[in-house]
């Protein structure tokens, strides 16, 4: 059995945005969201949940689970007044879609609360729960949905809680199969059981041990001895909590034949410091991070270093000789290193950076000072484009810095062969750049000192503009040109590169595409399936252009 850690979203409720936290398990290399519910979860629109799969997925995070914060599911032991059942079994069926919805393989709640001066309807609101949970049950399952886990809390008002009662509701609900959702416990390492006069009649192993059949999810958090408050694991909450995590990771490992997952994802789940205050929400970071560190250590049993990110090889997903290069411009310019490794999980080829001078073309995106910065984070090849109006200024300092590619615009060179010349003696390879409106015929001239061609299909500076109406053109007289000149070096491609445009742009001869808004950058899909369709498209452009199409 493989252990894997996760965090439950709760810290993030009405104080942070989800990219946030997106963000923030990036960086600690934690891919597991269980999504917590929140009060307008049961009214928002299905767009919202399909965007923020998207958004999750751009970050490298799976929602996993979809799992109760608020009891708000208990209607089924209320017997207090009409109403409350069938409000709980609507906001159930809501949150089942829900969770389909984020691709989540499971759904859970605490069964809900006995009102403590009518413990007398605690059978009755047993029984009320599990006939619906087995109806569903099959509705989970026809979504496609996994497990739907249940959570044994801490007091006898709040089934199940003891061993003989884990048993018995596991007795009583359907077994998994086609069209059934499979039932399950999501397990809290935190949760004993300490009867009225704070006697210990359960520890959180014994209960545990107990349900580990049942287990198909764990929530990690540290209490007190009496179970009474519950918290993370920084230095300061170690010194007072009682849980010690590689005890439940041993015990985990030592009985995974009993175990009914081969995959066990454990959620960190804390509520944070103080909500709302000025002087609280600000140590959120610090204390998931301190969290994190010790689960990693203590929770996954065997660490695998990881390699820096410039020491890493890069495994390139496509074995077509089409290349897709992301436009930095286009990316999250306040969040570029996340950026950064984000692109290279994906598999594309080299981060292509556009510099500009606000004179050949009325834009100023990136310095070189932040590509200097950004240059140690991955061990991408860095593709230079320069508009500007004095590119021999940039080529020893590109060359500094590590970029493997540098184009230049033939309209601002009076010594294009010079400079072309330049770039390869500082060991970088040498393109020449094309505006829409710009013959090729220095081509004839200029080829052998070439290592590869940019066609603009936009008039240069900025991102989202329409295909010119000649562009396609262009590039298939560029390849006709070549091929008479006996070269092949390849050519590369600027400009409207979107999943409409690709197959054309590949047929007529394009092999490296520069993918901006309208495609990898897309804002209709995740990161990665906006990669599989520009792969998809440029094959299909490779294929019509084998067949002369």
């Amino acid at each position: 059995m493989q252990l894997h850690l996760g965090i439950k979203s709760d810290p993030v409720e009405y104080r942070y945005s989800y990219e946030w936290l997106f963000r923030l398990m990036e960086q600690e290399q934690v891919s597991h969201l269980q999504l917590g519910t929140f009060f307008e979860i049961y009214q928002l629109p299905d767009a919202w949940f399909t965007d923020l799969r998207r958004k999750a997925e751009d970050h490298g995070v799976t929602i996993t689970s979809v799992f109760t914060a608020h009891r708000e599911l208990g209607g089924f032991f209320r017997d207090d007044g009409p109403g409350f059942e069938d409000v709980a079994r609507k906001n159930f069926e809501r949150l089942i879609d829900v969770s389909a919805l984020l691709g989540a393989r499971s759904i859970g709640s605490n069964p809900g609360a006995v009102l403590r001066d009518r413990m007398g309807t605690k059978a009755q609101g047993s029984e009320t729960y599990l006939r619906n949970f087995r109806e569903l049950q099959r509705r989970a399952g026809d979504l496609g949905i996994e497990w739907l886990t249940i959570e044994p809390m801490s007091c006898l008002a709040e089934p199940p809680t003891l061993p003989e009662e884990m048993v018995a509701y596991m007795e009583a609900v359907l077994p998994g199969g086609p069209g059934v959702a499979r039932a399950g416990y999501c397990m809290d390492i935190s949760h004993g059981y300490a009867n009225a006069d704070k006697e210990i009649i359960h520890d959180p192993l014994t209960l545990l041990r107990s349900a580990l059949a049942y287990t198909s999810e764990i929530h990690l958090k540290n209490t007190d001895a009496l179970f009474n408050s519950t918290f993370g694991f920084g230095p300061a909450e170690l010194a007072k909590g009682i849980i010690d995590v590689a005890v439940v990771r041993d015990l985990l490992l030592a009985e995974a034949g009993k175990i009914p997952v081969e995959e066990l994802v454990g959620y960190l789940e804390i509520g944070g410091p103080k909500l709302g205050r000025d002087y609280s929400d600000g140590d959120l970071e610090r204390n998931l991070r301190e969290s994190f560190a010790h689960l990693k250590e203590h929770w996954l049993s065997a660490q695998v270093e990881t390699p820096p990110l410039t020491e890493r090889p890069i495994e390139l997903k496509s074995s077509s000789k089409i290349w897709i290069e992301p436009s930095i411009m286009c990316a999250d310019a306040g969040h570029l290193a996340d950026e950064i490794r984000r692109l290279e999980a994906l598999g594309v080829h080299a981060l292509h950076i556009d510099i500009m001078d606000a004179h050949f073309v009325p834009n100023l995106p990136l310095g070189l000072g932040m590509i200097e910065q950004i240059r140690p984070l991955t061990a991408l090849p860095f593709d230079a484009h320069l508009m500007v109006e004095d590119p021999a200024f940039f080529i020893p300092l590109l060359a500094k810095i590590g970029v493997q590619y540098v184009s230049v615009h033939l309209e601002t060179m009076p010594h294009a062969d010079r400079v072309l010349a330049m770039i390869r003696d500082h060991g970088m390879q040498a393109g020449l750049a094309f505006n829409p409106a710009t013959p090729l015929d220095a081509l004839d001239y200029l080829y052998p000192r070439l290592d590869f061609v940019l066609i603009m299909t936009v008039n240069p500076g900025f991102a989202g503009q329409q295909l010119v109406p000649t562009a396609l053109k262009k590039i298939a007289d560029c390849r006709s040109r070549l091929a008479a000149l006996g070269s092949t070096i390849p050519i590369q491609v600027d400009g409207n590169v979107s999943f409409d445009n690709i197959p054309a742009m590949v047929a007529a001869g394009g092999d490296w595409l520069i993918a901006g808004t309208s495609s990898l950058f897309s804002k209709q899909a995740s990161r990665k399936e906006n990669m599989a369709r520009a792969l998809e498209a440029a094959a299909t452009g490779l294929a019509q252009r084998k067949q002369g199409i």
